[in-house]
């Protein structure tokens, strides 16, 4: 079965998803900036990206065994959880679970070809505890897995940039953002958007360490 998805009216016109097989789709964030995505593939279900004017992230949520199609490269085999590839504008994407079972999850973050643009993006040092490993830097984002210790924890402060993060293994997590501290358990697949210059802080309270990507949106 074959399933049209239809994003919202904030949505790049004509930016399209389809699904064959077993699995779900669930939107997560979707504003001017950014529309994010979860989908849970069941054993032989293909997500797929229309070729369209918005760019895109495609992030290894699961462990799985995945065939992985952008424009004419293809990669077929297991993929680590945090694992990404990038989708230009105007390219075919596909991901089919290829695991004879068992589901897994991906997630994929569309960048809105009419959103604001962003200004530099100066790179600034980890604090203690806190290890930043850069994955993809290009004109419409820049991806860096970071690793809180049970020490991690950031200073408070703000970018000029919208920004996506998204827990890439379990963890306590204390987030400040604005006037509002939390400090809960997050699984894997748990996303938050950080508006541009918004006060924020994340910070380990947890006795074990843990992951996060963080998907800054030029």
């Amino acid at each position: 079965m074959i399933r049209a998805l239809a994003a919202s009216a904030l949505a790049v016109a004509a930016a399209a998803t389809a699904q064959t097989g077993p699995g779900s789709r669930t939107v997560v964030v979707d504003n001017a900036s950014v529309l994010v995505e979860r989908f849970h593939l069941e054993a032989g279900a293909t997500e797929r990206i229309a070729a369209d004017g918005a760019s895109a992230l495609v992030v290894q949520l699961t462990p799985g065994d995945i065939d992985l199609t952008v424009g004419h490269a293809r990669s077929s085999g297991p993929r680590e959880a945090g694992a990404i590839a990038f989708v230009p504008a105007r390219t075919p994407q596909s991901a089919k679970n290829i695991a004879p079972k068992g589901a897994t999850d991906v997630v994929v973050i569309r960048f809105k070809p009419g959103r604001a643009a962003a200004p530099g993006m100066p790179s600034v040092d980890a604090p203690p505890g806190i290890e930043r490993t850069p994955l993809l830097d290009n004109a419409d984002t820049r991806v860096v897995r970071v690793a809180f210790s049970t020490t991690g924890r950031e200073p408070v402060h703000t970018h000029p940039y919208d920004l996506i993060t998204l827990q890439i293994s379990p963890g306590r997590v204390e987030i400040l953002d604005g006037d509002a501290k939390t400090a809960e358990p997050r699984e894997p697949g748990f996303t938050k958007f950080v508006p541009r210059n918004r006060p924020h802080a994340y910070a380990s309270v947890d006795d074990k360490p843990f992951e996060i990507l963080s998907v800054s949106i030029k």
